[in-house]
């Protein structure tokens, strides 16, 4: 099963844990009704908006209704470096060229 495109596109906004603790104290709600609101624990609360935590994609949308805020941003197209010039006679940049590599760190 496939996320909603417009989940997959998405993505938090970096100033989220701002967003919603100015959200929650102009509505005069505690952490705790916030968090009975959300069905999610205190703590989870404050960890978010101390930055310490990310909320779950149901998390950032339920904050969103009960908060009236908006913590979804549509995801940028990510920019690809220009391949380096080739002395061959190949014409055009290969896979490789392009492909961003993520390594596996070794969990020991």
């Amino acid at each position: 099963m496939s996320l909603p495109k417009s989940v997959e596109e998405s993505e938090l906004l970096e100033e989220y844990p701002r967003i919603i603790k100015n959200a929650r104290e102009k509505m005069s709600l505690s952490q705790q009704d916030l968090a009975f609101k959300a069905r999610e624990k205190i703590t989870v609360i404050q960890k978010i908006e101390l930055g310490k935590m990310l909320p779950t994609m149901r998390l950032t949308r339920e904050l969103e209704h009960i908060l009236r805020v908006t913590l979804l941003a549509p995801k940028e197209q990510v920019e690809l470096p220009n391949p380096p010039v080739r002395q061959s006679g190949d014409v055009g940049p290969t896979l490789g060229d392009i492909a961003l590599i993520r390594h596996k760190e070794n969990n020991k």
